[in-house]
């Protein structure tokens, strides 16, 4: 399970270290093999993270689900397609793919923050406006963790 939340760069080739407790999760997978795929929240775009077991357990969830209905056809097309499988090297780093970091406006100073099986690599000022706005929204609605289940 990944927590918390890091404030990281991203160095001029591409490459993100990836935080020590999240490297931790992933070396206890013993698999160096992860998947970045393209994500957005409230029309503000970010990067999704998945342990390689964790994207697997998705694509057998998303199998059963019907082929043909357009929003899964939809969904497939935007975030299976956007996925890029990548490595973490020696030294604990991921390399983003251009095209990737681009769709996320991530240039150098970045947060990456958890997302229970998954984390999520957020551009700094990205992160500060979404954190906020998820700040405010339970401030004005207290409520809003009940109607969540929680």
């Amino acid at each position: 399970m990944f927590r918390g939340s890091f404030e990281h760069t991203i160095d001029l080739k591409g490459r993100l270290s990836v935080p020590s407790k999240f490297r931790e999760v992933l070396l206890g997978k013993g698999d160096d093999r992860i998947i970045i795929t393209n994500f957005v929240v409230d029309g503000t775009h970010c990067l999704d993270v998945y342990p390689i077991d964790e994207w697997v357990r998705l694509e057998e969830e998303i199998r059963k689900k019907p082929k043909f209905e357009r929003r899964m056809v939809l969904f497939q097309n935007y975030y299976l397609g956007g996925a890029s499988e990548c490595l973490v090297d020696k030294q604990g780093r991921i390399l983003i793919p251009p095209r990737l970091r681009q769709y996320a406006n991530l240039k150098r100073d970045v947060v990456v923050v958890s997302a229970l099986d998954k984390f999520r690599v957020w551009d700094r000022e990205a992160w500060k406006k979404i954190h906020t706005e998820a700040e405010q929204t339970f401030i004005q609605n207290p409520d809003s963790l009940g109607e969540l289940g929680l």
